[in-house]
């Protein structure tokens, strides 16, 4: 069981709730004011007989393509502004149903992906011809047989999931070759949504809490913490990397768009 007194972003003790919401709550951290919920997801995930892909499953997904695909394309454009891809070896972590990788594939880079949740992979798979990779960047068959082999690696909609960041990170930049890059989006804690959120608990006196519910879940793979720039610059910066580039390619000026490179 972790202790989340200990704060996720910078290891120091004395973290506490801040906002109580249903299902779970929100702490914060006294020293670098990191929010993060005490949820964590179990590894390996369970993966009931629903959680396959079944017809219902894919129209959903299929449903999604067009828009998710469409932000996914702007993003390799960015990836594109730093680096050329073809013959590079690519992973992209959270796949989710393997839009990404089929585009780096496309563009002529060797693509492979994470995703933990088993009906996305079974889409993958039957929609791209993808085998992504249920195992987490920090396990074992990446960590031993991967050290300095990615020139890019990418976590799009992905570190506000998972449920230790730093380690997160710091797995993945094993895993790049040194001055290789990592490119990221991730929501943003400096957004108005989110200084409104609080707001709104705090004039409530946390009875509406709605606001806090829509950017964070206790649903497995749901939102665990979300970040400042700075906050997301310190953390990148501990995992040994340094920022090269932000985007403003998200219109709602919600999200963290960055790219960094791995230190030689």
């Amino acid at each position: 069981m972790y202790d989340f007194s200990f704060c996720k972003l910078c290891d120091r003790q004395g973290a506490a709730v801040k906002y109580r919401l249903p299902q779970l709550s929100l702490y914060a951290c006294p020293s670098c004011d990191f929010h993060y919920s005490d949820v964590l997801d179990e590894f390996p995930p369970d993966q009931p007989e629903q959680a396959r892909l079944t017809e219902s499953a894919q129209r959903y997904i299929e449903s999604k393509l067009p828009q998710n695909t469409s932000q996914l394309k702007t993003n390799l454009r960015f990836v594109q502004t730093h680096i050329q891809l073809p013959g590079l070896q690519c992973l992209d972590i959270g796949s989710g149903a393997g839009v990404f990788p089929a585009l780096l594939q496309n563009a002529g880079a060797v693509a492979e992906g994470i995703e933990p949740q088993q009906v996305f992979r079974e889409f993958a798979q039957k929609k791209f011809q993808l085998a992504l990779k249920p195992e987490p960047v920090d396990a074992a068959c990446w960590q031993n047989g991967y050290a300095s082999y990615f020139d890019l690696v990418t976590l799009w909609d992905t570190l506000e999931h998972v449920n230790f960041p730093a380690a997160t990170l710091q797995a993945a930049a094993k895993l790049i070759r040194p001055g290789g890059l990592l490119l990221l989006d991730t929501p943003s804690r400096d957004s108005f949504v989110y200084r409104a959120s609080e707001w709104a608990y705090r004039i409530s006196q946390g009875a509406k809490p709605m606001l806090l519910r829509t950017l964070y879940s206790a649903k497995p793979y749901g939102h665990k913490q979300i970040f400042t720039r700075a906050q997301l610059q310190m953390l990148l910066e501990g995992a040994g990397f340094s920022v090269v580039g932000h985007s403003a390619l998200h219109r709602s000026r919600s999200k963290l768009v960055v790219a960094c490179r791995k230190g030689s």
